[in-house]
């Protein structure tokens, strides 16, 4: 009954392309935050003493926050992909869909309710940090149960869904 969904090792590799992609993304904006806060440093020359390093550590801050901010932004839009297509570009890089646990097409609100499962412990971070961190560990370990009999991580399994080749999907 569960032979045609998608274990642990597909998933993984899935996950690692998802990073590599997020890796080739965040780089240049980390680059150009760097960028900047050295210009900052450097393009003082003409100020002298303590003003040229506070103006400078004042620049090489704003680059940083705004390198961080913006890698976050980049980061929540990629996960959003799959949350509303039901497959990363990882996942349809080997061909991967997330479907309903009867292998029957999934919808939008089934991928984002695996999303938020999958990333409760994101979600939780501003506003319950402690629940946070228990929901990022529960649901990493839940990642696991890919390796059983039926091949879902515990966010498949809360949300009725699992991962299949996208040509095994029906309806």
């Amino acid at each position: 009954m569960f032979s045609n969904r998608i274990g642990f090792g597909p998933r993984l590799g899935a996950t690692l392309l998802d990073l590599v992609f997020l890796v080739i993304l965040i780089v240049p904006i980390a680059l150009l935050g760097i960028g900047a806060g050295l210009t900052a440093a450097l393009g003082f020359d003409a100020v002298s003493g303590e003003e040229a390093e506070a103006m400078a550590l004042i620049g090489i801050g704003t680059g940083a926050i705004a390198m961080i901010l913006l890698a976050g932004v980049i980061g929540l839009a990629y996960t959003l992909i799959e949350a509303f297509t039901g497959a990363s570009p990882g996942k349809r890089v080997m061909g991967l869909q997330v479907a309903r646990a009867d292998g029957s097409a999934g919808d939008t609100s089934l991928f984002l309710l695996r999303w938020a499962l999958k990333n409760s412990g994101s979600i939780l971070q501003f506003l319950l940090p402690i629940v946070s961190t228990l929901a990022s560990l529960v649901f990493f370990f839940g990642c696991f149960a890919a390796l059983g009999e039926k091949c879902q991580a515990l966010h498949d399994t809360i949300a009725k869904s699992a991962v299949y080749k996208k040509a095994d999907i029906t309806g």
